[in-house]
């Protein structure tokens, strides 16, 4: 048996307008997805988890059978899923099984596969069950740290800024990616002289925030912009906006959604106060993880 595992994500910038090609900055968070699998005597793949999802398990099977036709070779799995993070949450669950998926099947085949066939091959699998995907979920949950993603150009750049208290609250109910991603479509289209520049300064103030983390300053005012954009393009709900505010009041210098929005989770910036923003997301009825930065990213687990 091997067991592989990879890191959950936030997007600290720029979701939705890494659509239209603008970057984005993603951070893996030390809550990790792990996969375990098993040869069996049949060709059957048999996937188990301590999450059951109503439609069963698409990445997992998606990212076993792109590891198969990689190697040119395949046999029958037993493959068995534990997280540390809710589903569907907004955490990049979906790339940190995939791409965990793909490694414990390679290695337990005896196949090499790279960091960037990983990324590359995780891409993939979201591509193949979604339709459609950037590659910004499934860099982080491959590479670990904070990294700034330009979309179009696939440039994926490392911010040495692996020391950000951040504290992640779970509204409890799921977030639709593609759902959202169709909204801001619509409206883009509707009103594409306002809708447009909003993209486009969210894309700008990605950068900024780029070059605030490599001097090492504060980021929580550009998160909090941040969200007021998303606000704007219709991504927001009043429990997260409850909880961005709750997180504020408790004393994080900033917060805002991370993700698609639409439920999922918000992120607080919250150097020194990680312990009182956590409590008040809870006292808000959030479900609430303090988390830091996740250094390394996809490992096989060494028994």
């Amino acid at each position: 048996m091997v067991t592989a595992s990879a890191p959950g994500k936030v997007i600290l910038f720029g979701e939705h307008a890494v659509v239209y090609g603008e970057p984005a900055i993603a951070a893996a968070i030390n809550r990790r997805i792990y996969v375990s699998v098993e040869k069996r005597s049949d060709d059957e793949i048999s996937v188990t988890s301590g999450h059951a999802l109503k439609g069963g398990y698409p990445y997992v099977t998606a990212a076993v059978e792109l590891t198969f036709e990689f190697l040119g070779r395949c046999c029958g799995l037993d493959v068995k899923v534990d997280s540390e993070f809710p589903p569907a949450s907004g955490l990049g669950s979906s790339a940190a099984v995939s791409v965990a998926t793909i490694l414990a099947t390679a290695s337990l085949l005896g196949g090499d596969v790279g960091k960037k066939d990983l990324a590359r091959l995780g891409h993939q699998v979201e591509r193949r069950v979604q339709g459609a995907a950037s590659i910004t979920d499934s860099s982080v949950t491959t590479f670990g740290g904070v990294l700034f993603i330009k979309p179009g150009l696939e440039v994926v750049e490392r911010i040495d800024s692996e020391s950000l208290p951040l504290v992640v609250g779970y509204t409890g109910v799921g977030g639709s990616t593609k759902e959202q991603v169709e909204k801001v479509r619509v409206l883009r289209e509707s009103y594409p002289d306002v809708v447009g520049p909003i993209i486009h300064t969210i894309g700008r103030l990605t950068l900024t925030a780029k070059k605030v983390l490599q001097e090492g300053g504060e980021i929580g005012g550009l998160m909090n912009i941040n969200h007021g954009l998303l606000e704007s393009l219709g991504v927001g709900t009043d429990l997260l906006s409850k909880y961005v505010y709750a997180a504020r009041d408790a004393g994080a210098a900033g917060a805002k959604i991370t993700g698609a929005g639409g439920g999922g989770c918000m992120v607080a910036y919250a150097p020194g106060r990680q312990d009182e923003v956590a409590r008040a997301l809870s006292d808000a009825g959030g479900l609430a993880m303090k988390v830091s930065v996740e250094g390394q990213g996809v490992r096989v687990e060494r028994k």
